[in-house]
């Protein structure tokens, strides 16, 4: 059973997703998304710094990079290890093993686990036999899931440190309602406002029991701002259908960036939520804009 019903219990991300990202005095460098087309609607694939202009609030600002909008995905699979997944070990095996042969390996995979603490299985890489061997190896670390402290890290370790790579998370999760304490919101509302502003994709597959908890909550909330795809399961029957689903939307999500363009400017920190133009110089040519991925 798959819910798409939204939670407002958190922050929203902003509209154009223009959160800092490295702050320095009063500059911050931030990241919007644009396509070029010509007056025929053929897209234009050669936008350099020089043909574009971008303005804060009104003020131009200096363009520090212009390159092409479907950048090298990195993913993030993090995925339960805790007691609560122990008896559906065979179901998370073989739907881990179908998701990763489902991205193409150009792209890069980073295998973690929540058991306790967070546990680098694999870190980044494009070897699908070393993936399958680890997930072969895979088990339950025991322990309650430690899920804020993992995704917070994770994207810290391993996707924010990797700026000209598209920045993706697939969480695959239980969730009994056994995580009552509370989570530290104004930590995960700067993961998530960063992470967003960074163009980054969130996609997920809870296995809910009869309750759910803050794990749920904080899961369907990032989803939601990163406008990824989401399902909510009561057995673990359908898992490897859902993590194929989440594979072939990553696909279609970076196809559809192929012919667009990322825009890294300098802007003042002090604007939260900056109004962000750009503009062309070259004659005939139209813009359009975002401040995520996909358009």
């Amino acid at each position: 059973m798959t819910h798409t019903r939204h939670r407002h219990v958190l922050l929203a991300a902003l509209i154009l997703a223009l959160m800092p990202l490295t702050l320095w005095a009063q500059r911050t460098t931030r990241l919007v998304f644009v396509s070029a087309t010509d007056e025929q609607g053929a897209p234009v694939l050669n936008l350099t710094r020089a043909d574009l202009q971008v303005t804060e609030n009104g003020s131009p600002r200096e363009v520090t990079r212009v390159s092409r909008g479907n950048a090298p995905l990195r993913i993030v699979l993090m995925v339960d290890s805790s007691t609560s997944m122990g008896p559906m070990m065979n179901s998370f095996r073989a739907a881990l093993h179908g998701f990763v042969n489902a991205i193409a390996p150009h792209n890069e995979i980073a295998f973690i686990s929540t058991g306790g603490q967070l546990r680098m299985r694999t870190p980044p890489t494009r070897d699908h036999q070393l993936l399958g061997s680890e997930i072969d190896r895979f088990a339950s670390g025991g322990g309650a899931n430690a899920f804020l402290d993992t995704l917070v890290e994770a994207d810290r370790r391993f996707l924010n440190s990797a700026p000209g790579q598209w920045p993706v998370l697939v969480i695959v999760t239980t969730d009994n309602g056994e995580v009552r304490r509370e989570f530290n919101l104004d930590r995960y509302n700067a993961f998530m406002n960063s992470f967003v502003a960074r163009g980054g994709a969130a996609h997920a597959v809870i296995v809910r029991g009869k309750e759910t908890g803050p794990v749920t909550e904080l899961t369907l909330n990032l989803i939601d701002n990163s406008r990824g795809l989401h399902a909510e399961i009561n057995t673990d029957i359908s898992l490897a259908d859902r993590l194929v689903a989440i594979a072939k939307r990553i696909t279609a999500d970076h196809e559809q960036m192929a012919n667009t363009f990322e825009v890294e400017f300098i802007g003042d920190a002090k604007h939260v939520q900056p109004m962000v133009n750009v503009i062309v110089s070259r004659e005939g040519v139209n813009l359009e804009m975002s401040g995520r991925r996909p358009f």
